[in-house]
């Protein structure tokens, strides 16, 4: 009989798109706020970078802002700011990673973009 390995399954279901922006979390129950640096996001969450990675443990349910800021000139105001909510998934030396518990929603309105 043929040996069968049985393969790790792999959780994530969407791609990550690395991105570079500023994330501001805060715990829902009031117990902090820290700005991170977001490394990557998904449909379905988010990886960043915490300046102050204490009091954010996995379960944690996180309120998020996501500011992408044109890199070339950040005198003008951020291109894209979105809102959502999430859950903290892992949070260790090398990031903490997020899971969005619903959409995302623009915080300011598109007349604020740079269409190309």
């Amino acid at each position: 009989m043929a040996e069968r390995r049985i393969h790790a399954q792999e959780r994530r279901k969407d791609r990550r798109i690395p991105v570079a922006a500023r994330v501001r979390i805060e715990a829902r129950e009031g117990t902090g706020v820290v700005q991170a640096d977001l490394v990557d996001v998904s449909a379905g969450g988010l990886r960043a970078t915490l300046c102050e990675p204490d009091g954010f443990e996995p379960g944690c349910e996180v309120n998020v802002e996501i500011t992408v800021q044109d890199a070339s000139d950040t005198r003008h105001p951020p291109l894209v700011n979105l809102r959502g909510q999430g859950c903290v998934v892992r949070n260790d030396a090398h990031g903490a990673a997020l899971r969005f518990t619903g959409a995302l929603s623009l915080r300011q309105p598109f007349s604020q973009m740079l269409l190309f």
